[in-house]
């Protein structure tokens, strides 16, 4: 296991296809931890931390940047694969 000045080793790395072109990539590290990456042009910001049934939820919303990010409009990305 790492220390903290360490650089934890990177253990598997997958790519998930969204809609409207996005994708989100979850790499595992050997520490345990995860990381969780959208790659798309629009700045995401986390809306919320649950756990709920047995499993840890993390909420994030595109937009606007700030504490009100739950309160943003949220274009649909269903519409873009409807135009392809």
């Amino acid at each position: 296991m790492a220390t903290d000045d360490e650089k934890p080793t990177r253990i598997d790395s997958r790519d998930i296809p969204l809609s409207g072109g996005r994708t989100l990539r979850v790499t595992e590290f050997g520490n345990g931890s995860l990381r969780i990456a959208v790659k798309t042009g629009s700045p995401y910001v986390i809306t919320g931390l649950d756990y709920i049934d047995g499993e840890a939820v993390l909420k994030i919303s595109p937009g606007r940047e700030g504490s009100n990010a739950h309160k943003n409009w949220v274009r649909d990305h269903t519409q873009d694969d409807e135009l392809s």
